[in-house]
């Protein structure tokens, strides 16, 4: 008699492998728990229920695991702009109030005013008073001189004098150069207080950008973190059919653990960056909540490439750059200046008048205790033949800084255009960019999908899930960038060109 062991064993796997199949709901209930079929030509009866004690056929689970309606983009809500809600241009202004830097460009340019003031007053002849009381001490005179008057001694002295002088040459040679120079170097100091607030401004842009970047990461992490949990919960359900192994269930059990630690370095990073904001803000942000105000995740005008080319635009950074204006008005300052050292090599005339009130006045003879008038005026030229030699080493070091800034100049032109070529590139490819990137996602948010079903169905490994998972994740992660960066790209750009020197004006 042969055998029936192999078959039993067959029967048993069998029986396994349909009750799983039927835990799932892929095929139907057993034949002998449905009605008999009718005649093909007869209108098909409504199913009788099972007779009473029969064993109830177990319920689908796939009616409890359809997929919900689409839902809206997570980021795109969490970013969206909000009533009172903080914008790049706000927080701007505000980091312009408590930047140290821009004090301290603002006292260089307090410093440069007073130097015009002080070369302004050159211009005025210069006038002197001096007023003089002396006691003299009694002196032995021969006897002979009382009789022609000249005994008597007079031994307090009063004395008020005023003289003018009037510098000629230095009208011509120093006077109007030396006020030249201090006015171009007041107008290069406003420049420069101008560029530090415009750069302060496009950096608190920057810093206020990668501040919602970081607000958009921990939305991603959180995301990612929902989906393993419920991918998870798919994979416990299948695991008590027998559809699963255990190992598939420790493997995205880790992923959730993984996701959890990503998540909360992504808080913990978005606190301190919180905190950041809010000293920026200072009184500001006192009872204000940390919101976002304007649209990040679906604007234009950030992704478009500018449509000039880059030629185009380097030329307008040499126009319209402060730094550039700041540096021509320091050269011409410093050429003002070597004229007014080349000065020394010439003599000085100076125009002289005089006016003394005393007691007694010296012009008088002989001399009477009383107050008398008298007044003096000339010319006056002055030569300091040593001053040449030391003119001569003066004026080599003035052409030395005179050379020195029109290098410097020279170095900050070939730093803006490398500035203008960086932000150009990165704004040309940021429509590129975000249109890959949100293809990307949908793309990756299918393949989740679609992976998901499988793996419910036992045709697809936690492995594949949890790639799945990573790729839905860089794909939000790609858009996010995309986004931000687009921002960023756009602000270097206005900052490289000098667009925004618009605004400088706004600067006091």
């Amino acid at each position: 008699m042969k055998s029936t062991a192999p078959s039993s064993r067959r029967s048993i796997s069998l029986a396994s492998t349909l009750a799983g199949l039927l835990a799932l709901g892929l095929i139907a209930p057993p034949a002998a728990a449905q009605p008999a079929a009718p005649p093909p030509a007869a209108p098909q009866p409504a199913p009788t229920p099972p007779a009473a004690g029969q064993p109830q056929p177990p319920q689908a689970p796939v009616a409890a695991a359809q997929l919900p309606a689409p839902k809206a983009d997570p980021l795109a809500t969490a970013l969206a702009p909000q009533p009172g809600g903080l914008t790049p241009d706000e927080f701007a202004k505000i980091a312009l109030q408590t930047h140290a830097s821009l004090r301290a460009k603002q006292a260089e340019l307090r410093a440069a005013s007073a130097r015009v003031d002080q070369a302004a007053v050159n211009f005025f002849p210069r006038i002197t008073l001096t007023g003089s009381y002396m006691r003299l001490s009694e002196v032995e005179q021969d006897p002979q001189l009382a009789q022609f008057g000249l005994g008597a001694q007079i031994l307090n002295q009063y004395s008020l004098s005023a003289s003018l002088a009037v510098p000629i040459s230095d009208y011509v040679l120093r006077i109007s150069q030396g006020y030249a120079a201090a006015s171009h170097s007041e107008t290069a100091k406003k420049l420069e207080v101008q560029a530090e607030a415009l750069k302060i401004a496009a950096d608190a842009k920057i810093s206020f950008f990668n501040w919602v970047g970081l607000k958009g990461l921990v939305v991603v992490r959180d995301e990612a973190v929902s989906q393993a949990k419920a991918h998870l919960v798919d994979a416990q359900r299948t695991f008590e059919v027998g559809l699963l192994s255990r190992a598939d269930v420790l493997r995205l059990e880790a992923q959730v653990a993984n996701a959890e630690q990503l998540l909360t370095e992504a808080q913990a990073t978005l606190l301190v960056a919180d905190e950041q904001i809010r000293i920026a803000l200072g009184a500001a942000a006192q009872g204000r909540p940390l919101t976002v105000g304007i649209d990040v995740m679906t604007g234009s005008v950030a992704a478009q490439p500018p449509p000039q080319p880059l030629p185009t635009l380097q030329e307008e950074a040499f126009s319209k750059r402060l730094e550039i204006r700041a540096l021509d008005e320091t050269l011409y300052s410093l050429k003002k200046s070597e004229q007014l050292t080349r000065a020394g090599y010439f003599p000085r005339l100076d125009a002289v008048a005089d006016v003394t009130y005393a007691n007694p006045n010296q012009r008088i003879f002989p001399a009477r205790e009383e107050f008398d008038l008298t007044w003096a005026a000339g010319a006056r030229a002055t030569w300091v033949l040593n001053d040449i030699a030391t003119t001569a080493a003066a004026s080599a070091e003035a052409s030395a800084r005179t050379a020195q800034v029109a290098e410097q100049k020279a170095v900050l032109r070939d730093g803006l255009r490398m500035e203008v070529a960086q932000a150009y590139t990165d704004v040309s490819k940021a429509a590129r960019s975000i249109e890959t990137a949100e293809r990307q996602l949908a793309a990756a948010v299918e393949a989740m999908r679609v992976k998901s079903e499988l793996f419910r169905a036992g045709r697809a490994t936690s492995t594949d899930l949890v790639d799945s998972e990573r790729e839905v994740t860089t794909a939000r992660l790609l858009q996010l960038n995309a986004r931000v960066g687009a921002l960023v790209a756009k602000t270097r750009l206005d900052h490289a060109v000098g667009r925004d020197a618009r605004d400088a004006n706004a600067v006091k």
